[in-house]
């Protein structure tokens, strides 16, 4: 990193302070290296020429992914872009050093020279969001085939199991959402934030069970291709309780086909007996992710395994 002026020195040591409590934190307490790889905010507004709205590929509304080009590298600029996003970029900071790539971007730097500490990471060849491949919403991207739904669906369940696993102490994601989740080249989802998590003590542990709750929205969403809220929402008038509510009726009264399927599901395929047990299975899946009550939810180590299972079915099924 090039020498910092000494009105930046301040905010960078502050910064680093905050970095050190909250790794110490995630940690339970022990001692941590927190660093990172330093670059200075000329080199991060020189990489994305002056952050170019050009170069934004993804607008969060609280941050936004710059494509940028640093030291001969490629690289993505996470910018946030909301007033009060210190802590937000703190946590963000601990929590992707801690991931250290595994289904989320991997970070290569960080700037803690700005009021709002700026990351970097390595480079990712992306097919869109999430949400850009989901119903179609979006031109110039193909809709997702039915297999690789399954997959992805697979892959951030296991991501949230890694939180709940490997992480020294109890995460809850909180911000799993379509529009959030980077496609790579190869369809597998890559996580892009963690701004939105929350540290807690082991007595606050069924609050994981919001995130189980997402995991079923995001079934709901992969096997409708509607949008719907990425938390549990306090209203039964929203859109994600009247998805579910609808869902939920249908299988009740065993009308499946009455489903909203997004038709990239079952278009150009006959719907065999095995891609019918496929399709009750993962929505018999979400509704139970997005019980009303919070302890009847599976574990998450549940929904992994389940999943796994339908994915396995469905590489097997020649007719997908």
């Amino acid at each position: 990193m090039k020498d910092c002026k000494p009105e930046d020195e301040a905010v960078l040591e502050r910064n680093k302070r905050r970095l050190m409590e909250k790794t110490t934190n995630l940690l339970g307490g022990r001692s941590s290296d927190p660093s990172c790889f330093l670059f200075s905010k000329e080199e991060l507004k020189e990489a994305t020429n002056n952050y170019d709205s050009k170069q934004v590929f993804l607008d969060d509304g609280n941050f936004r992914l710059y494509k940028g080009f640093l030291q001969g590298q490629q690289v993505i600029v996470k910018k946030f872009t909301v007033k009060n996003g210190l802590e937000s970029s703190v946590l963000d900071i601990t929590i992707s050093k801690q991931m250290n790539g595994n289904n989320a971007l991997k970070l290569a730097g960080v700037c803690l020279e700005t009021e709002i500490p700026i990351l970097v990471f390595e480079s990712l060849k992306s097919s869109g969001t999430l949400g850009d491949r989901m119903g179609n919403r979006t031109p110039g991207f193909e809709p997702l085939p039915w297999k690789h739904r399954v997959n992805i669906a697979f892959h951030l369940a296991c991501s949230i199991a890694y939180f709940r696993l490997q992480l020294p102490r109890l995460v809850v994601h909180g911000g799993l959402k379509p529009s959030s989740v980077l496609l790579d080249e190869h369809n597998v989802p890559v996580l892009t934030d963690f701004s939105s998590s929350k540290i807690i003590s082991h007595k606050e542990g069924h609050d994981q069970n919001n995130d189980v709750y997402s995991i079923g929205l995001l079934i709901l969403a992969l096997l409708t291709g509607k949008e719907v809220c990425d938390s549990p929402p306090i209203e039964k008038s929203s859109k994600a309780y009247y998805l579910v509510d609808h869902v939920k009726e249908c299988v009740m009264s065993e009308r499946l086909k009455e489903i909203m399927l997004d038709p990239i599901v079952v278009v150009g395929r006959p719907l065999t007996t095995e891609k019918a047990k496929e399709l009750r299975d993962f929505t018999l899946l979400a509704l139970e992710c997005t019980c009303d009550q919070l302890l009847e939810r599976p574990r998450i180590s549940d929904v992994v395994n389940r999943l796994g299972d339908i994915e396995l079915a469905a590489l097997n099924n020649k007719h997908c």
